[in-house]
């Protein structure tokens, strides 16, 4: 898919062109304990989700794994590794999104999933690296 390229090559403002004024971005994971991965309503509150997760981190990998069309939206999965910026810590994930698409090709829904035994886990990781940024 063109946006797992546009963001996986840091073209940040392509890849957020293809997302619809009024998105919808739904993500498995706490907002109040991971503020940049909030689900968010619109093109702009997408954008400054994103944003923060570019100023924490540095994206160092972003691999395609698979697509899989299915009849109404596309599921991929995809490999990244970010390193977070104020620690150096380490994310390695693996994580499914889900994407819905008008008949320009924007995207008007894309859900990040991660497993449940992920979630507990990066919780914990982001607490970790965010407790040990605010030592420093």
């Amino acid at each position: 898919m063109r946006a797992h390229e546009l963001w996986g090559t840091g073209r940040f403002d392509d890849f957020m062109q293809m997302m619809h004024e009024d998105i919808l971005y739904i993500v498995n994971v706490d907002g109040q304990q991971v503020p940049y991965a909030m689900s968010a309503v619109g093109r702009e509150d997408l954008r400054d989700r994103f944003e923060l997760l570019l100023r924490t981190f540095n994206v160092t990998h972003f691999e395609l794994l698979g697509v899989y069309p299915e009849p109404e939206h596309i599921t991929s999965l995809v490999h990244g590794i970010y390193h977070h910026k104020a620690t150096g810590e380490i994310l390695d994930i693996k994580v499914r999104f889900r994407a819905w698409f008008n008949h320009d090709k924007i995207i008007t829904r894309l859900e990040e999933i991660h497993d449940a035994r992920y979630i507990e886990a990066f919780e914990r990781f982001v607490f970790f690296i965010e407790s040990a940024a605010r030592i420093d």
